[in-house]
């Protein structure tokens, strides 16, 4: 599976501008009913923040953006249901559970009227993301047990990401994914 989306992080002073976020990996889904299933992703996924603000006024104005890159591993537990039968064309679907998130690395650039300093997310940022995933989408059968699978994905995060003891912080993101399903079994 991979996607393309928007992601951000609250509470970040400033106006907040398009981050791009993407994300690849692989899925599994385990199904003994027609209708609900049991996923579980294990993707790489590049979020983080855009954030421009200004200070000041006339000629000592400070014009600051802070982009803050983020790489994890993250693990998304899915509870599915597919509406329709297996022997649809297209099936619609919705889904929802947590998602866990292990901090692998990526760099934050702090830019202060074009002067640049790049630091290391891992230093202001905890290891560990914990929150919850939605999403709703359709499954497009190519041939017997193959599908392309298509969603668009929300997720919140909801423990605080910053290392900062001053403010509190979580991830969010939005985008589409699509993937190619190889059915097993029955």
């Amino acid at each position: 599976t991979g996607g393309f989306g928007h992601s951000w992080i609250t509470n970040s002073n400033g106006d907040a501008k398009f981050n791009p976020a993407w994300n690849a990996g692989v899925s599994l889904i385990y199904s003994t009913k027609s209708n609900f299933g049991l996923g579980v992703d294990v993707k790489y996924s590049a979020e983080g923040s855009k954030v421009k603000y200004s200070t000041g006024v006339g000629n000592g104005m400070i014009n600051t953006t802070n982009t803050i890159n983020a790489n994890y591993v993250r693990v998304p537990v899915k509870l599915i249901y597919f509406f329709g039968d297996n022997n649809s064309a297209v099936r619609p679907k919705i889904y929802a559970g947590p998602s866990f998130g292990f901090l692998t690395g990526g760099k934050t650039d702090v830019t202060v009227n074009e002067v640049s300093v790049k630091e290391n997310t891992k230093d202001m940022v905890k290891n560990f993301d914990f929150g919850v995933t939605a999403a709703a989408g359709l499954n497009f059968r190519l041939a017997p047990h193959t599908w392309l699978n298509t969603d668009l994905a929300f997720y919140q995060g909801l423990t605080d990401i910053t290392k900062d003891n001053n403010s509190t912080q979580h991830n969010g993101n939005v985008g589409v994914n699509v993937g190619l399903l190889i059915g097993v079994g029955k």
